[in-house]
């Protein structure tokens, strides 16, 4: 089995003269070296990456799918935003801004909801979205 890290190993763009064929090939073995790697060793390739390479590890993780933010327990699946202070729903509309703001309606064919200005900033916290349902009924 091949090391992980090679003693020392020029990147595909970086050796001159190397063709489309050449970058293929390489890919292809990194390919086959990732699948290749255990329960154990992905792990700590990444975790060798995210110190080595900060900015590059990020990249690959916004690349795959984006993580959760820090404080949303179960990711944003299943659960939405809404103001700790007047329990009515908040979102980012990019229209007026990348700040959250409270609304009201809902998204269907037929209409959309409208963010209103409340007498507060909105203090954001997640709820799973089946209990989101019930507090607006109620």
């Amino acid at each position: 089995m091949r090391p992980i890290i090679p003693e020392h190993r020029y990147g595909a763009l970086s050796v001159p003269g190397s063709g489309p064929e050449e970058r293929r090939a390489e890919s292809r073995g990194r390919l086959a070296r990732l699948a290749a790697l255990d329960s154990e060793q992905l792990p700590m390739a990444m975790a060798f990456l995210s110190g080595y390479h900060p900015r590059v590890f990020d990249a690959i993780l916004d690349a795959v799918e984006p993580c959760p933010k820090p404080g949303i327990r179960d990711g944003a699946a299943g659960r939405e935003p809404f103001c700790m202070k007047c329990d009515a729903p908040v979102g980012v509309f990019l229209a007026h801004g990348k700040e959250y703001r409270h609304y009201r309606g809902v998204l269907t064919a037929t209409s959309k909801p409208k963010p209103y200005k409340a007498d507060h900033a909105p203090v954001v916290a997640w709820r799973p979205v089946a209990d989101a349902a019930v507090a607006a009924a109620g």
